[in-house]
């Protein structure tokens, strides 16, 4: 790397790895580790350590001057520093005091200019407090040269009073020519500047050069500037701030334009000062904005090789008067084509308004037809005396591609390509605020997750994707279609504010999504439930407006699904109120609060008690007994059924060790109860705590177990089988697949569905599936269970299809623990109670 403008210095008390020189400069080292480019120093450094007394003082001034390194007098000067005074030239010869600038003999050192006073002066310092010879590297301006200036400081012992030290100036053979700095300075101010470096920090700026267009800018003239210090040639005119910008640029090393704005001389100046580092010297250009020539005498040096393409019109601003070969590269254009097209023929936006900072966005057209994105800067100049405008072009195209890319993301559905939630809360915001009536849906596909669990994810983006096809299809070009997540859509109806229009819409919408039949290939069967809330009618609020539709998509999905539910007021009470039994529920203390009742369970034939199931009941102390109903969806939402879960198997457990060895307890177990991962656990706890023999626990799963996340289930439906315990399918012939699983798990029950027992007098249909219910279980081996028997008739149909077990309210509802006592005595001493 080129060394940094700075001052430098090395003397023999530094380290070996001070040095100054980069390593390769095929510069031989020195007694003193003085670096030096010539050798004829190197002999001034031999003599003067040859004639060094033994005792170790310093050679004698007589010696050293009168013998061989006289021929040297030229570059050499004698100085002679007396206690307390300044260092002061006895003798120069006429190459030293051309190097420095100035007549030497009888002037301080200090005295010298600013460079030359600072590396004398260190020199000095530094010889006589190591008392050896010393060596300072500066730059300098030598010849009309910068040069790199060896000041090699001599210490001498002489029989006259004071310390005495001889001075050897040379300039180094590389040197830089200012003229490869400076541009024609006929209209700009140019300043060549050399970092003064003190402990790392840059202090100061040694003025090499300045012509007389920038010493007129200070306030001064060039042959008063030159040599001096920058921050004195600021200070006249007020300017002392600035020199941080110098310093940066120094520091920094890089190219940087500043403007200063001040007053001299009862004039106001305004300069735009670049600032640009070139092999460790800062050339400074000072232009004065003003001046219309100074600006084209810059166009001119900078336009036509600039990377950035660029062009000049006139006046009018319709005319080319100029293009530079940037330009016709961006545009494809050859130069005649350009000049012959005009601005008209370039621009494809007929009003383009020029922002005050003279930048203009607009769309230009290439000579092969691509649209190019642009923006223009455009700066007042003038071209023979004449009124012009400087353009520079930016091409901004695919820049403008990738933002408006992302915008869309941001307000997008990367799936579907719908609007996204932030999209639509601002169109609804903008509707609310436009005061005019209008309807927002809000539609969600009905067993979804069947979709996804069964045919996979990439279906169930199909199937978003179809859904969204068919909406577009049927909605207006005004109407707003936004996906808000997962398998919720929202629908903006601007202007609708009849409920006949948009029961009717909605009808259409839920008709057509019915219809998709196939996805990917596969079957489905796919319903939506569509919520509706108007405004101003039932919300003004963007808000409340939403939630109103959400609890009418809400009250829509609880009752038939595939219907359009209108917000009613009382949606809202509901919610309030389920609300407030969530907070009841989450803080209910099941051991006081929670119950268990058991259902008896009988075989068909013998009419021998079987065992129980176990059921859950709240009696909470604010609302009495609480529907299962009502409270077991609550707590799997919430995730209270985990603990309520592991209380039920417990209990269950406990209670059912009490009863005689041949009785079982069947347990319904939640799908919820499979997400967390200790079920198996909570089982097996109870199981030990209880000491109740396993295969008297029956654990009941519904056939959406095995829907969500089927083959994990699977593996846990297995550990349960492993501690011991039986599985039971519940509501068996009432699921979208039931016949698959009794390929891929081995249950030991199947319970008919109470639906199918309910009509099987009447029902030929009922019949037939109780029929091949049972004799696919007894085909497989697994015993099977009929639900809600209520009648005789129901009983004496089961009998004879061989049903093996039944439990229903002809024989006993729902009991409490207490109760389960004298059932069994009862059942236990007359066994032939059903036959």
């Amino acid at each position: 790397m080129p060394m940094r403008p700075r001052l430098l210095h090395v003397d023999d008390s530094a380290p070996e790895s001070a040095s100054l020189t980069p390593e390769g400069d095929g510069i031989e080292r020195d007694p003193f580790r003085i670096e030096t480019e010539f050798d004829d120093v190197r002999l001034i450094l031999r003599r003067w350590h040859s004639m060094r007394p033994a005792s170790g003082g310093l050679p004698q001034y007589e010696e050293i001057a009168l013998g061989s390194i006289g021929r040297f007098a030229d570059e050499l000067a004698v100085v002679r520093r007396l206690e307390g005074g300044q260092p002061t030239i006895l003798r120069a010869g006429p190459r030293f005091e051309a190097i420095v600038g100035t007549a030497c003999i009888g002037r301080t050192t200090s005295s010298l200019t600013a460079v030359h006073a600072i590396s004398v002066g260190e020199a000095l310092e530094a010889a006589c407090e190591a008392a050896s010879p010393a060596m300072v590297l500066s730059r300098a301006l030598v010849d009309g040269m910068v040069s790199t200036v060896e000041t090699l400081a001599l210490p001498l012992a002489c029989r006259w009073s004071g310390d005495y030290f001889l001075l050897f100036l040379r300039p180094r053979r590389s040197q830089l020519n200012l003229a490869r700095l400076l541009i024609n300075a006929t209209h700009e101010g140019i300043i060549a500047l050399s970092a003064i470096e003190r402990n790392g920090a840059i202090r100061d700026f040694s003025i090499l050069s300045i012509n007389d267009a920038a010493a007129q800018h200070l306030g001064s003239r060039a042959d008063q500037l030159q040599f001096t210090l920058l921050s004195e040639a600021l200070a006249q005119p007020g300017l002392s701030p600035a020199l941080a910008h110098f310093r940066e640029a120094a520091q920094k090393r890089r190219t940087t334009t500043f403007e200063l704005e001040y007053g001299i001389e009862d004039r106001r100046v305004s300069l735009q000062v670049g600032v640009a580092v070139a092999d460790d010297i800062l050339a400074v250009t000072l232009t004065d904005i003003g001046e219309l020539k100074a600006r084209e005498t810059l166009f001119r040096s900078l336009f036509d090789e600039n990377p950035v393409p660029m062009y000049v019109r006139d006046a009018s601003g319709e005319n080319f008067l100029n293009v530079n070969e940037a330009a016709l590269r961006l545009y494809g254009f050859d130069r005649d084509a350009f000049f012959a097209r005009g601005l008209a023929g370039l621009r494809l936006d007929a009003d383009v308004t020029r922002q005050p900072s003279g930048e203009t966005s607009c769309r230009h057209v290439a000579a092969d037809g691509r649209v190019l994105d642009v923006v223009e800067y455009t700066r007042d100049i003038v071209v023979d005396n004449a009124p012009a405008t400087l353009s520079t072009i930016v091409d901004v195209t695919e820049r403008k591609r990738a933002e408006e890319h992302v915008t869309y993301l941001a307000l997008h559905d990367p799936l579907t390509g719908v609007a996204n939630r932030t999209l639509f809360t601002r169109e609804l915001e903008r509707a609310a605020g436009q005061g005019n009536p209008f309807a927002v849906l809000l539609l969600d596909l009905d067993d979804f997750k069947v979709v996804n669990d069964t045919l996979g994810h990439a279906a169930g983006d199909a199937l978003l994707i179809e859904v969204t096809t068919r909406l577009r299809k049927i909605l207006r070009g005004s109407d707003i279609v936004a996906r808000l997540g997962g398998d919720e859509f929202a629908v903006l109806l601007p202007g609708a504010a009849s409920r006949t229009v948009i029961d009717r819409l909605a009808s259409r919408l839920i008709g057509d999504i019915a219809k998709i039949r196939t996805i990917d290939g596969a079957e489905v069967s796919i319903t939506a439930s569509v919520g509706a809330a108007l405004s101003p009618n039932d919300a003004s609020g963007t808000e409340s407006l939403l939630k109103c539709a959400d609890l009418a998509l809400y009250r829509a999905k609880n009752s038939s699904k595939g219907q359009l539910r209108f917000f009613e007021p009382e949606m809202d009470s509901q919610v309030r109120e389920r609300r407030a039994l969530e907070m009841e529920l989450r803080g209910a203390d099941i051991e006081k609060e929670f119950e268990l009742h058991f259902q008896p369970i009988f075989a068909v034939q013998t009419g021998q008690l079987r065992g129980f199931e176990a059921l859950l009941r709240w009696n909470s102390p604010k609302r009495g007994m609480v529907s299962p109903a009502v409270f077991i969806p609550l707590a799997e939402e919430t995730g209270m059924i985990h603990e309520l879960g592991r209380w039920v198997v417990a209990e269950a457990c406990r209670q059912a060790a009490g009863w005689p060895e041949r009785l079982v307890v069947a347990v319904n177990v939640s799908p919820v109860q499979f997400r967390r991962g200790d079920l198996v656990t909570n089982i097996g706890e109870a199981l030990a705590r209880s000491r109740l023999t396993p295969t008297r626990l029956e654990i009941e799963v519904t056939e959406s177990v095995l829907l969500a996340d089927t083959e994990a289930n699977l593996a846990i439906l297995r550990r349960i089988r492993e501690l011991g315990a039986r599985i039971a399918l519940d509501d068996f012939g009432t699921g979208y697949s039931s016949m698959s699983y009794l390929r891929r798990f081995p249950f030991s029950r199947l319970k008919i569905d109470r639906s199918f027992i309910r009509e099987i007098g009447g029902s030929p249909e009922s019949l037939a599936i109780v029929r091949a219910i049972i004799g696919l279980g007894t085909s497989l081996g697994i015993d099977t269970t009929a639900e809600g028997v209520e009648t005789v008739e129901q009983l004496n149909a089961l009998r004879q299809e061989n049903c093996g077990e039944l439990q229903g309210f002809l024989f006993s509802p729902p009991v409490a623990s207490a109760k389960v006592g004298d059932i069994i005595d009862a059942f236990f001493e007359r066994p032939s109670q059903v036959a």
